[in-house]
């Protein structure tokens, strides 16, 4: 049975820009995210290797059957990283907000 982290609240109903509550990956390969509310903003996806430095990371969209890789979020959804070996956390930014509220999400597993 795989090893999973619990579910970590990164983003509760946010109403400004912000990074918010990193997901911690260290042990584990894979990490899932679930995006929700009703809101006008970008989510952007981000990780590190070192614990300080985040760059954009792309995600796959479960909606999608081709199942595409993006580092932004515009509505809600679940996605996933696919192979995330190596990074230290991953983190949802929301680097743009017009207006309701964003929750996002995420555990991690083997």
């Amino acid at each position: 049975m795989a090893r999973q982290s619990g579910v970590t609240a990164m983003q509760t109903a946010a109403v400004a820009t912000g990074a918010g509550t990193s997901i911690l990956m260290a042990g584990y390969n894979r990490a899932m995210f679930q995006v929700s509310g009703t809101f006008v903003g970008t989510i952007t996806f981000q990780a590190t290797v070192d614990g300080t430095n985040y760059v954009t990371y792309a995600l796959s969209d479960l909606s999608t059957a081709a199942r595409t890789h993006s580092t932004t979020q515009t509505t809600a959804g679940v996605y996933i990283a696919d192979d995330a070996s190596g990074l230290t956390a991953i983190r949802a930014n929301i680097t743009a907000y017009t207006s309701g509220s964003i929750t996002v999400v995420g555990s991690a597993s083997e």
